[in-house]
């Protein structure tokens, strides 16, 4: 019996799971942020299938155009490089503390509005 997992097990991970950076409510992370080329990567080497992943797993909150394209840029071509796929890549609406009343639900308008604008800058990130 083979225990050693392929691609065909289809086996995905998200990159907010393996690079958890043991942040909690009342504190600063305790781990430093792991590179997501480099879980790609090991995650590949490992035979992994995919990596999920939210916008700010993948590039810094508030990231300049070039910056974000950057991120991305290396990141697709680690998955080229491993064959590795993004089944679901999201948004996330709710770390940073300018959703602490909400996102889309926030009662601030500019809030919803700004939670609006970050969700459709990220609609393409997970399609080829």
């Amino acid at each position: 019996m083979n225990i050693q997992p392929t691609p065909a097990d289809k086996f995905t991970f998200g990159l907010w799971t393996v690079g958890w950076q043991a942040r909690d409510p009342f504190g600063d992370p305790t781990r430093e942020a792991l590179d997501p080329v480099h879980t790609v990567n090991e995650l590949a080497a490992r035979g992994a299938y995919g990596v999920t992943f939210h916008d700010d797993d993948l590039f810094p909150f508030g990231s300049d155009d070039a910056t974000r394209q950057g991120h991305i840029n290396r990141f697709k071509k680690a998955l080229a490089a491993t064959g590795m796929k993004v089944p679901m890549a999201t948004t996330n609406l709710f770390s940073h503390p300018v959703f602490k009343d909400g996102a889309l639900t926030s009662n601030d308008r500019d809030i919803r509005r700004f939670a609006i604008r970050k969700v459709m800058r990220n609609i393409d990130l997970a399609v080829d």
